[in-house]
């Protein structure tokens, strides 16, 4: 089952993102609280730059940065609009078929 996702901006973007902000939004467990956060974490793992690659259906995704990455995936993950849960962490799929997924959790104050 999924859900469409009817999020407050912060959810997508959070303050400062992706331009005035230099690292990302992170909670105190280092957990990213936004979706944009969430993709750029998770281009930090090879299997996922592997999944995207083929997803974006380009061969050599060393030559682009994973911020410049992570606009063009949130733009998708914006128009896909779905997630697989409401609770946190929510998974938020990027794509339509859900083959590309990050977490996004809430923020936790220490």
């Amino acid at each position: 089952m999924s859900y469409e996702l009817s999020m407050m901006a912060e959810f997508w973007f959070a303050e400062g993102e992706p331009y005035d902000r230099s690292d990302l939004a992170l909670n105190a467990k280092g957990q990213p609280v936004s979706v944009y956060s969430a993709i750029v974490k998770a281009l930090e793992n090879e299997d996922f730059k592997n999944d995207v690659s083929q997803f974006l259906k380009l061969e050599n995704l060393e030559i682009f940065d994973n911020r410049f990455l992570a606009d063009t995936l949130i733009s998708v993950a914006i128009d896909t609009n779905t997630s697989t849960n409401l609770n946190s962490p929510v998974e938020v799929w990027i794509d339509e078929d859900g083959l590309l997924k990050v977490d996004v959790y809430e923020m936790e104050w220490s």
